[in-house]
């Protein structure tokens, strides 16, 4: 069923001078593609417009009158894709509703400016209905005004599948690792503790009304997918909680010897080293932009990358998974880490996928901080390492606990190495606040401890494991 949009594509509109012309072409095209849309035994495809790959939206049911979303498969991937009655559009200037085909005028609900950068101007379009968006979606494609355009698009997670096992003997000791040796804190706690830096976290949100994160200094919070303010979790939801437990946890009282005593500076650096009963932040000097984010649409995500430059974060945190990422995604937050926070960048630090599938995800972005996990003696804890990858650490960490008589419990795999490494680098961005977001990356992967990981098939590779000490050393010597 690509025949409408493979018409379109045949024609050469760079001699097209005739504006009858092409407009009679693109109604015809989305009149074939209302008959597609409302046809109920027919299955259908849409090129997806991506400057760096070939994307069909291969439709498998009929969309109804009125409907307002739908499945598709992001061919020839395969990625499964809920597809919104909203197109994302990147114009070269400001647009207006009077720039936009007057044909659809009764359909269109809103045209919102979400934000401009380096020249580019991205435009939230809603409209009332899906087969209305996807017609417009092929009419929008010849736009002068228009550098490209996508469908609203929520990428769905693939059915879990058992990763390939390296078989690798995994060392976790709560009782004697310390993060702060681990992450040279008593060194770098002499200079900085976080202040005057911001770390955005996109997650769940967070609950400051948890004892341990009361201190929290949180100079924004947003519900992104409600659009109003606030960052409060769902009961179920604990996940943005344990990231910010790593990062600001900060006990008031604490258990030493039998002894109940009340926090200070002078107990705070002896207390992190003994993790059995609390955990201590490593940054909780750092303020918290906490950005509730669980429907990553594109235009979601896009608004939580927006609000975390807007309120000027200096690292991003994104502890979780994304399996693919949009044009627009891609675009900004190439734009974020080299150009934006006046050309230093912003640090955007994301989990490694522990299945390690082949991916077009955040995990798989070169430009972002991907970071996997390790045991405690910096042992691969699971198959998430490729090339996309740029370091790896520990994991098995303590942070705040929901669960019922617990203060603290245990956070693992990449989810907890990403944020362990976003802490730190906040304290490197305080102590350091000259540097660039390449510069630290490089710092990170030169001084990483080289590892060979060998493979069941007999083969191996290679894999750096954080070594903080050393980038300690280099960032304070004289």
């Amino acid at each position: 069923m690509l025949g409408p949009f493979l018409l379109v594509k045949s024609v050469n509109f760079r001699r097209v001078n005739d504006d009858q012309r092409l407009t009679l072409i693109n109604k015809i095209c989305a009149g074939l593609l209302l008959l597609c849309c409302t046809t109920a035994s027919a299955s259908f495809s849409l090129p997806l417009t991506d400057p760096e790959q070939t994307l069909v939206l291969q439709f498998e049911q009929y969309i109804e009158a009125g409907q307002t979303d739908a499945l598709a498969v992001l061919m020839p991937l395969p990625q499964q894709v809920k597809v919104a009655s909203r197109l994302i559009l990147v114009a070269k200037k400001k647009l207006a509703l009077a720039d936009l085909p007057s044909d659809y005028k009764e359909v269109i609900t809103s045209l919102e400016l979400l934000h401009q950068y380096r020249g580019h101007f991205i435009y939230l379009l809603s409209l009332a209905d899906l087969t209305n968006t996807l017609r417009l979606y092929t009419v929008l494609q010849q736009h002068p005004s228009l550098l490209y355009l996508q469908p609203d698009l929520l990428p769905l997670r693939p059915k879990p599948s058992k990763a390939p096992s390296l078989h690798n003997t995994l060392y976790i000791n709560e009782n004697t690792f310390s993060v702060v040796d681990y992450l040279a804190l008593g060194k770098l706690w002499q200079h900085t503790k976080g202040h005057g830096v911001k770390i955005a976290v996109i997650d769940t949100g967070v609950s400051l009304n948890l004892p341990a994160l009361q201190q929290i200094n949180q100079s924004y919070s947003w519900d992104i997918d409600l659009d109003i303010a606030g960052a409060v979790p769902e009961p179920q939801q604990k996940h943005g909680n344990k990231v910010a437990g790593l990062i600001w946890a900060m006990p008031h009282m604490l258990s030493i010897g039998g002894e109940m005593l009340q926090i200070d500076a002078k107990l705070l650096h002896n207390a992190a080293k003994f993790s059995t009963d609390h955990a201590v932040g490593i940054a909780p000097d750092a303020e918290l932009i906490a950005l509730k984010l669980q429907r990553p649409w594109t235009s979601n995500l896009l608004r939580a990358l927006i609000k975390s430059e807007l309120q000027q974060a200096d690292v991003i945190n994104i502890s979780w998974l994304l399996p693919w990422v949009a044009t627009p995604v891609r675009d900004y937050l190439r734009y974020l880490v080299s150009e934006s926070n006046h050309g230093k960048g912003i640090m955007v630090v994301v989990a490694a996928d522990p299945q390690f599938r082949p991916n077009q995800g955040l995990a798989a972005m070169p430009e972002l901080l991907v970071v996997s996990s390790t045991d405690h003696r910096g042992t691969l804890a699971d198959s998430s390492w490729d090339t996309t990858v740029d370091i790896a650490a520990a994991s098995y960490v303590l942070t705040t606990s929901q669960l019922p008589g617990r203060k603290y419990e245990m956070f693992a795999k990449t989810s907890s190495s990403a944020a362990l490494v976003s802490g730190w680098l906040a304290l490197l961005r305080s102590l350091r606040p000259d540097l660039t977001v390449t510069e630290l990356q490089l710092l990170l992967t030169a001084t990483g401890t080289a590892v060979k990981q060998p493979l069941p098939q007999g083969q191996s590779f290679n894999y750096k494991v954080l070594n903080a000490s050393q980038v300690v050393y280099e960032l304070t010597k004289k």
